[in-house]
Formats: C-alpha cells, structure tokens, sequence
C-alpha cells in the first residue's frame, strides 16, 4: 500500500468564544450627563452587533459550531445571499431539523460559487448602458458627417471670386479640422465602450464559470451536472444511446472530520474528486453533488460498462493510505460506495436519478465500499 500525506492548514478553534462574549456581556449602566470614552468592543458593538446577534442566532438554530466556515455561511445566508439561497438554506434546516456539518459545506460551496442575482442585474443594466452609449456615439457621428456635407456646399459661382474662393478655403480647413477632431474624440469613445464591453464579457464568462464550478475541488458543480444531465437525457432518447449515472459517496466521511478536522476532510474530498476524474478521463462526466457525495454521468454507456470505470477508482483508493502531514496521524483507507443506473425508455431524470440513489443506499447498507446496480 502507498501511504499519500495530506497537507493539513491551521486549525482554529473558535470554542464558542464570540457566543459567550456576546452573550455574557452585560449592559453598563452609564451617565448621560457624563461624555466616557467607548472602548473597541463597545464601538465594535454599536456598528456590527445586531449582525453579530444574528450571525449567532443563525448558528444557534442549525445547530452548527462557531467555526470560520460556519460563520461565513451565516454572514452569506443574512447578507449576501438571494432569496433563492436563502429558501434552500431555510428548506434544508425545515427538513433536517438544522444542517448537519457536512452538509453546511455543501451549501456553502452553492453560496459561493452561485452569481448573486444583484450583481447579474448589475451587468446587464452595464451592458445595456454601453450598449446606448456607443449607438449615441454613432448616431452623433453620422449627423456630423451629414452636417459636415451641408456645410461644404459652396457654388461654382462662388469660386470664381477670388475673396469668395479664399473665404471658401478657409471655411474648408476650419470645417475639415473640426470634422477631424469630432472624429478623432468619437473614434476614441467607441475604442472605450468597446474596451469596457470586452471587460464585461469577460467577468461574466468568468462569472458563468465560478457559479458551474466547485470551489474545493474544481469540479463542476450540481448545477452544472443537472445541466449536463438534461442534455445528455434528451440526446438519449433521440439516439436510443444507453446513458447511465451513478452516485458515489465517500464512506465513514463523519468520522475523518470529527478526528482529523474540517481541513483535512476537505483534502479528503480533494483527493477523491481527483482520482474519480483521472479514471473518467473523457469517458464520463464528473461532478461533485455537494457535501462528500459526488455524481457521475456515462453518455454512450450502460451500468456495467460504469461500474468497471468506479471499480478502477475504487482500486486505486484502495491502493492509498492516508496520512495528515501535519499531525503524522493515520487517516486510513478511504473508501466509496456507489449506486448506478441506466436511463429507461421514456424515463425521466428525475426519475433515474432516484433509482442511482436507492443503489447507493443499497451499497451504504451492505457493507459499503462497493458498487450496487439500480434494477
């Protein structure tokens, strides 16, 4: 076996401490008729308390500890996110009573990666204002143009006056002069729109990018495998193409984080997506589903074909033993169970995407590190 050492970040241990500060603080009891100096907790208070008081709140009623991740997720939650967010946040707390560690890095991956609906508005109202500036920009330059022919039209007449014709001249390189710089500063306005609508394509390429991307593991995301899922579903049933997917999920994944700590989970989570993406390769689409559980779509595949591609990952896993480098503590073996399915005629998405999910139930139930097969 190969021992593989995970690089293990400084951990921090909030131990309640900003709970029990904010509320074990009493309130002192001052003399208005007496100006006092706040001291930095007090002013501190006075701008950011309420959120603080929130923010608490927030960890208090999912139930989770007061840790770097967590309190990110309640700041996301109060003042960054979407109304869509926040009904998914709000949804998963109605349905599970609280959201479970594991889980709140799922949904802080969302948070993140997600385009605030405020900042898509932003850009497209930016679009649209650059878009009427360079179309008043031409317009102005095309009346200039039409204004500039009216003003050069000077009789045949009117030239055979020698004072006329040097009036004529002048009149002529003081319009064309004018017309020259008009042109010169509209030239340089549509050079500008041009570089600030070049700026905004590019952030909402980048934008495009984040909110399909996962942040931890780099790769695509639930959004982004729905997406895929649909299109592929489609391109099946036109086909008559076989399609599978499957669900995988790490096994015993509480158990490394309630040992070894968040930051080695989330290396865990790392090194998992890596090798289920190196033994995809171009065979199958793989995304990270949220939390420790990933998804994998099989275009041109049916289950068994699937299943020899995750007994490779699942070999290749078993080959490592994993170590925190930091501590030098024994993680293990780190192993994956995994459900698959094959799309049916005529069946929906939705439909094969619970039946891979009953598989890995299966597979979570008999043992786990195995492949169970959705009848």
């Amino acid at each position: 076996m190969n021992n593989l050492s995970l690089d293990m970040g400084g951990s921090t241990d909030a131990a309640g401490g900003l709970l029990k500060w904010l509320w074990g603080r009493k309130p002192e009891v001052r003399n208005p008729n007496v100006r006092e100096e706040l001291s930095r907790d007090d002013r501190f208070m006075m701008r950011h308390g309420a959120m603080v008081e929130d923010i608490c709140e927030f960890l208090a009623r999912a139930g989770l500890d007061p840790i770097p991740d967590h309190y990110e997720l309640a700041w996301l939650y109060l003042a960054g996110a979407s109304s869509t967010q926040r009904h998914m946040i709000e949804a998963h707390m109605l349905e599970h009573g609280g959201i479970a560690p594991v889980h709140a890095t799922g949904l802080l991956d969302v948070m993140r990666n997600a385009i605030s609906e405020r900042e898509l508005a932003q850009m497209v109202e930016k679009a649209k204002s650059d878009i009427n500036e360079a179309q008043l920009t031409a317009d102005r330059s095309g009346q200039e143009v039409a204004n500039f022919g009216v003003a050069l039209g000077i009789s045949a007449d009117s030239l055979a006056d020698p004072d006329a014709a040097r009036e004529a001249v002048i009149k002529l390189q003081n319009l064309t002069k004018n017309m020259m710089e008009r042109a010169a500063k509209a030239e340089a306005e549509l050079k500008e729109r041009s570089k600030a609508m070049s700026q905004l394509k590019s952030r909402l390429v980048q934008s495009q990018k984040q909110a399909l991307s996962d942040a931890l593991t780099g790769l695509p995301n639930r959004r982004a495998f729905d997406l895929q899922l649909d299109e592929a579903i489609e391109n099946a049933h036109e086909t008559k193409q076989p399609l599978s997917v499957a669900f995988c999920d790490i096994d015993h994944f509480k158990r490394v984080n309630d040992t070894h700590g968040h930051a080695v989970g989330d290396r865990v989570i790392k090194h998992v997506a890596q090798v289920l993406k190196s033994c995809a390769g171009a065979k199958a689409h793989v995304a990270r589903h949220g939390g420790e559980e990933y998804a994998l779509l099989f275009e041109n595949m049916n289950a068994s074909f699937a299943c020899d591609l995750l007994n490779s990952a699942r070999a290749r896993l078993d080959a490592k033993r994993l170590v925190a480098k930091d501590t030098n503590s024994t993680i293990g073996e780190v192993t994956i169970s995994c459900g698959v399915a094959t799309l049916q005629i005529g069946e929906t998405g939705a439909s094969m995407l619970t039946r891979a999910d009953q598989a890995l139930y299966e597979a979570k139930n008999t043992g786990r590190n195995r492949i169970c097969i959705a009848p």
